[in-house]
């Protein structure tokens, strides 16, 4: 299998659990796709642990996790696992109601000298002036960087 994507199953946090537990023990997967499915800050802190790097972290290089209202605090869970992963070349969050308070986390994510990420979507949140300039900052050092998606912000 290389990719799980589940738009609108409402798979929940339990689902999360589940799917990172299958993760771990399966190394193929490399596009996690969960769309419109109520992750909340406890399900992005599972997929958070299990992309943190180590012996058992999936391949995953793209990661979709749009329209889930898990706000800044699934993004702060999120990327204390993620921010140091070398395989993720896209991350989308659109409308997941990100704010300013999420920003930094992004940018430590950014800033990562061994990252691969190439894609970064953040269209539709909350991140206004004061949030958006914290990602750039983080952009304006990003190694491997392409594209940057701010609209709607």
């Amino acid at each position: 299998m290389r990719s799980i994507r589940l738009w609108k199953t409402y798979c929940e946090d339990e689902g999360v659990r589940s799917i990172c537990s299958f993760l771990e023990r399966n190394a193929s997967v490399m596009c996690l796709g969960l769309l419109d499915d109520k992750v909340t800050p406890l399900g992005c802190e599972f997929i958070g642990r299990t992309l943190t790097p180590g012996p058992a972290c999936p391949p995953i290089q793209i990661l979709k996790l749009d329209h889930n209202d898990f706000g800044s605090t699934g993004l702060i869970n999120l990327c204390k696992g993620i921010k140091e992963n070398v395989n993720l070349t896209t991350l989308s969050l659109t409308y997941c109601d990100l704010d300013h308070t999420g920003a930094r986390s992004l940018m430590e994510l950014l800033i990562f000298s061994k990252s691969k990420l190439e894609e970064l979507i953040l269209t539709g949140n909350n991140l206004r002036n004061e949030g958006t300039k914290m990602v750039l900052n983080g952009v304006s050092i990003a190694k491997e960087l392409k594209k940057i998606y701010l609209g709607d912000n």
